[in-house]
């Protein structure tokens, strides 16, 4: 298997991470993309971010050659210098074509979750995020679905899972925070998009981006092909 790259130079690689596969060695051993980047390029990497398993799509990876760069765009992701948007079918309608979603979220390790929870409680942390509705259709049995383009302001655990879920709109195929999923296993309907920001070497503006297919995205093919 070889992974997709869609962009690379002398301090950074940025990949189309596979859906299903973990975004680095972990307990299952599965092949991981970090593994499987640094054999297809003959060269070592480190993790800037990261993805959940079921998320597919952009994935920013420095080379461990370049410590400066790794903790430079790191920096850039926590503060809002380097922006993540993601892409997501979710079960039902919005109730606004654009809104600012916030919860406090906190994370039960035990059981690798995390929830909504009173300001106040031991642990909880504010989570915010942007959406945008792109569109509305009609999934599988009729019922109304919209793909929404969806901005972190922070950066939690399963952020957009849990907050999508607290909103009533849960994401399609998402068997963990999903009431209702599917009979058959469907895809996770959530896709790291676009990356972008400002290269520290070159001061210059970078953006990276990658479309999703199949599962859930197939229901807005015409309007992924406008962006």
């Amino acid at each position: 298997m070889k992974l997709h790259i869609l962009y690379e130079d002398e301090a950074l690689a940025v990949v189309e991470k596979p859906q299903g596969m973990p975004a680095q060695p972990d307990k299952t051993g599965d092949l991981d993309v970090l593994t499987l980047l640094s054999e297809q390029c003959n060269h070592s990497f480190v993790l800037v971010h990261r993805l959940d398993r079921p998320v597919g799509g952009v994935m920013l990876f420095a080379k461990s050659t370049q410590a400066e760069m790794k903790a430079a765009v790191s920096k850039g992701l926590q503060i809002g210098g380097w922006k993540k948007s993601y892409l997501t079918v979710v079960d039902g309608r919005m109730p606004t074509t654009h809104n600012t979603l916030e919860h406090i979220l906190w994370k039960d390790g035990r059981n690798n979750t995390s929830k909504v929870v009173a300001s106040g409680h031991p642990g909880g942390k504010k989570a915010v995020l942007h959406y945008e509705v792109l569109g509305e259709s009609f999934g599988e049995h009729g019922e109304v679905v919209s793909l929404l383009k969806i901005e972190l302001e922070t950066g939690r655990h399963h952020q957009i899972r849990v907050q999508m879920a607290a909103n009533g709109t849960p994401i399609l195929g998402d068997r963990k925070y999903n009431q209702k999923p599917s009979g058959k296993y469907v895809p996770l309907a959530l896709w790291s998009y676009q990356i972008s920001g400002v290269l520290p070497t070159t001061q210059k503006s970078f953006v990276v981006q990658c479309l999703p297919k199949g599962g859930a995205f197939s229901y807005f093919e015409e309007v992924l092909e406008k962006l």
